[in-house]
């Protein structure tokens, strides 16, 4: 009996495109800034320690309406295109089989997050869903994998993710990290070296439940 929590975007939904969108989008309306491409957002996105509202808006620190208007036009779009990776689903069934208990821990906020699994039909598979606003301190800090564990079931635990802030999260709570390269990071530094690599989610069930 093991518990798994997963990243969100990146991990178990491809969100790239509606990210970009809504990063663009406040930056035009707000700051009168030229469009990123969706590549120069996935390169910024998961490097840890990286001040990415400067990075995306070019301020110190994020504005109360700037996030009240990426949040308004994320959550208008994000339903369009955010889909599951593939192979996700299934890997899901399979670990339900196993009776392991999910659960997310994303940087995004949690309703958006909540919907965007129900519209992929998969929100029920999770016992909770941890997003930025129910904690002080995002990922790369363990705060959310703490509050997840005072809900698990169970001593083994593993935490999936795209991004080295997932592994830094993981290491910090003392829970099993795994990377997986099919999302917005395809390689991790080298002071991870140690750490589990999948391409395809399918793999994680030999990892996981082999463990």
């Amino acid at each position: 009996m093991k518990t798994i929590i997963f990243d969100l975007d990146g991990t178990l939904v491809d969100t790239h495109l509606d990210i970009t969108a809504s990063i663009n989008h406040v930056r035009k309306t707000l700051y009168g800034l030229e469009p990123m491409t969706a590549e120069e957002i996935r390169s910024v996105m998961n490097v840890p320690g990286l001040n990415l509202a400067y990075a995306f808006y070019g301020v110190e620190e994020y504005e109360p309406e700037a996030e009240a208007l990426f949040e308004e036009h994320y959550s208008q779009q994000c339903l369009q295109r955010a889909r599951t990776f593939d192979g996700v689903v299934e890997t899901i069934e399979k670990l339900l089989a196993h009776q392991c208990e999910l659960f997310v821990a994303t940087n995004a906020p949690t309703t958006t997050s909540r919907l965007i699994l129900q519209n992929n039909g998969i929100v029920e598979c999770f016992k909770d869903i941890v997003g930025a606003d129910r904690v002080k301190e995002p990922k790369p800090h363990p705060e959310m994998l703490h509050l997840i564990r005072q809900q698990s079931r169970y001593d083994e635990v593993w935490m999936v993710g795209d991004s080295p802030k997932d592994i830094m999260a993981a290491q910090r709570a003392e829970v099993n990290p795994l990377f997986v390269t099919w999302g917005y990071s395809q390689e991790l530094p080298k002071e991870f070296a140690s750490v589990p690599v999948v391409s395809k989610p399918l793999a994680l069930i030999d990892i996981i439940i082999a463990s």
